[in-house]
């Protein structure tokens, strides 16, 4: 989860807007259709500079607020949850603290509960663009793909600068077999992502992401060349790292794929020591 009060996690920024928000009731075809007339713009804008943006102020969270973000970012939800649901049952159901419950329950991959609140976050005031973002992600996780396309594109209506958010798009599109956009899409999220120091995981995982499709269309070298960039900027993508272990194989160099697949298994058991959450 992003660090909710400083600037270094874009995904808490609120800019300008790129693409209208959503409506609620507009159909997955609806959105399909809009998002293909965007695809050249996308592709247009990623090998463009960076279009300056009218950026508004993000409500902050208060000193409550952020001692509730910091159980939850320690693995404490249950504690988080306790207090968040005292101080909302007394009648302050501001967005914010609607946003931090959903996200214990996010945490904890309790998607449908993360849902549930995480919808009345996005409805509720002061407008909070996060809780459409990790709304996206728990329809997502939660097997509902056309109502996480929807989320991600209302969050894009707010802040039309998250990476994240154009890289979920550029999964679900791939999961669809929408390869073409899904790959603008890509783009658009590596164009966001790469001159930020601060989210170069994000940059990894969607360079990663398109090596799935330099795959798919059997450009190996491509997809070879995309992980090495992708596990170097991120060694913790143990995915990444057995894909390009299968790849160098199948290109005969043993001795690389066997290097990866090592670094793989260690990414792996790392990230699974270092994850607090329950699986």
């Amino acid at each position: 989860p992003p660090d909710i009060n400083t600037g270094s996690r874009a995904i808490l920024s609120i800019g300008m807007t790129l693409l209208s928000p959503t409506p609620l009731g507009t159909t997955i075809t609806g959105v399909g259709a809009f998002a293909k007339t965007l695809v050249a713009v996308f592709v247009l804008l990623a090998g463009c500079e960076r279009p300056e943006v009218e950026v508004a102020a993000v409500p902050p969270l208060n000193a409550f607020q952020t001692e509730c973000f910091d159980l939850i970012q320690g693995g404490d939800t249950g504690p988080a949850r306790i207090r968040l649901r005292q101080r909302i049952d007394s009648g302050n159901a501001d967005s914010r603290l609607l946003f931090l419950m959903g996200l214990a329950h996010h945490w904890d991959r309790n998607y449908t509960r993360a849902i549930e609140w995480l919808r009345q976050a996005e409805a509720a005031v002061p407008t909070y663009p996060p809780a459409s973002h990790f709304l996206g992600w728990s329809l997502y996780h939660a097997g509902l793909p056309e109502e996480s396309t929807l989320a991600f594109h209302r969050h894009l209506g707010l802040d039309a600068t998250e990476g994240d958010s154009y890289f979920a798009l550029g999964v679900l599109a791939l999961e669809r077999g929408e390869i073409e956009l899904a790959s603008a899409y890509l783009d658009r999220a590596i164009f966001l992502q790469k001159d930020k120091p601060a989210r170069a995981a994000g940059h990894a995982k969607s360079l990663a992401k398109k090596a799935e499709i330099a795959e798919m269309q059997d450009s190996v070298d491509s997809a070879i060349e995309l992980l090495k960039q992708a596990v170097g900027l991120n060694p913790d993508l143990y995915e990444a790292h057995y894909r390009l272990a299968r790849l160098l194989q199948r290109r005969g160099f043993g001795d690389a794929s066997a290097e990866a697949q090592q670094a793989g298994d260690a990414a792996k058991a790392r990230v699974e020591a270092e994850d607090p959450r329950p699986r």
